[in-house]
């Protein structure tokens, strides 16, 4: 592997497609590890088909890992952009994290670089390159973890929370008070096939405040109908992001989700948007697979598991028995006590 020692990077741009919340909030790791082998660089976010999440909600709590960001900026060449326009800044590096070599040649010779590494086409166009038969990560964020170790010859720590606003923590806690463990369930998601049932997330909640625990269900907005339901079925549950009046606030936002994700034991969670915006906060996670991959999808968190419904012979979520969920959140709060 060719690695270029000399350069000093304190310009790092970071080239993606769009990044929707999901998407965002995956790549985390990569900002953190990216952020820790170059403490004093510049880091510009820039995306090539749309918006991104760094640029919305998740700008406040992300502002320590990214400089700046450009989206869909007039002067990077792309199949959308063939033509750019204006003069686009230089940077010591470009990771280009899109794996299209089209794209890739695009970018490479529209926009000033000292070294450029994209992984299209074998790392065809790219300055620094793994050895020829190194196999390839299966996982996104460890491909994208990859071109990190590549070009600073470091693998630094890619693991941690983001931090919420005092605020903020300040209204999750005046809604789950210190000195109670709780446990927490996210039960929804994008595509309900990804979806574990939800009586059986109030099976487990229920099996949890018979120990004492206090059940705590993150209903998002697609979720909201299901409280009266859950509640029925888990007097002992609480459901913060529907105290709109602790939080002041007439709906969810993203802040928090992360800001209760903090102060779970551990939670429980489909492969969803939830799932990794508790993964943010490094909450201890417990996330169930079917029809996705976890090898590709996981979320990363410091004390996490996976159960994937192929591991009890299919995809469909409904093969996960409640039984090794039930004993998945003992454990991991066994483990939190011993720690």
């Amino acid at each position: 592997m060719t690695q270029h020692k000399l350069i000093n990077f304190n310009t790092i741009g970071i080239i993606v497609g769009r990044d929707l919340i999901g998407d965002a909030l995956i790549k985390l790791p990569v900002l953190r590890s990216l952020r820790a082998a170059c403490p004093s660089a510049k880091i510009y976010w820039i995306t090539s088909l749309g918006p991104t999440a760094y640029a919305g909600q998740l700008r406040s709590v992300t502002r320590h890992l990214i400089d700046e960001v450009y989206e869909q900026p007039k002067w990077l060449a792309s199949r959308v952009n063939p033509h750019p326009v204006g003069k686009a800044p230089a940077f010591d590096l470009i990771l280009d994290t899109r794996n299209r070599w089209r794209e890739a040649l695009y970018a490479r010779y529209s926009v000033p670089h000292k070294i450029f590494v994209s992984s299209a086409l074998k790392f065809l166009f790219s300055d620094i390159r793994p050895p020829l038969f190194k196999k390839r990560p299966t996982h996104m964020v460890d491909r994208m973890l990859q071109l990190v170790e590549m070009t600073t010859g470091q693998m630094p720590a890619s693991s941690g929370a983001l931090q919420v606003s005092a605020e903020a923590l300040r209204q999750a806690r005046a809604i789950l008070p210190e000195g109670l463990t709780y446990v927490g369930f996210a039960p929804g998601a994008g595509n309900m096939i990804k979806a574990w049932p939800k009586d059986r997330f109030a099976e487990v909640a229920s099996l949890q405040a018979a120990k004492g625990r206090v059940p705590v269900f993150l209903l998002g907005p697609n979720e909201v109908d299901w409280q009266d339901e859950l509640s029925r079925a888990v007097p002992m549950a609480k459901f913060p992001l529907q105290d709109y009046e602790a939080w002041d606030a007439p709906g969810i936002t993203i802040e928090q989700t992360m800001a209760v994700g903090s102060l779970l034991t551990v939670a429980v969670s489909n492969d969803s948007w939830t799932g990794h915006m508790l993964a943010a906060v490094d909450c201890p996670l417990i996330s169930l697979f079917g029809p996705t991959s976890p090898a590709k999808l996981a979320p990363r968190v410091t004390t996490g598991q996976v159960i994937s419904a192929q591991d009890f012979g299919g995809s469909s979520m409904e093969y996960i028995p409640v039984e090794d969920v039930e004993n998945a959140v003992n454990q991991a709060i066994l483990l939190q006590k011993r720690g």
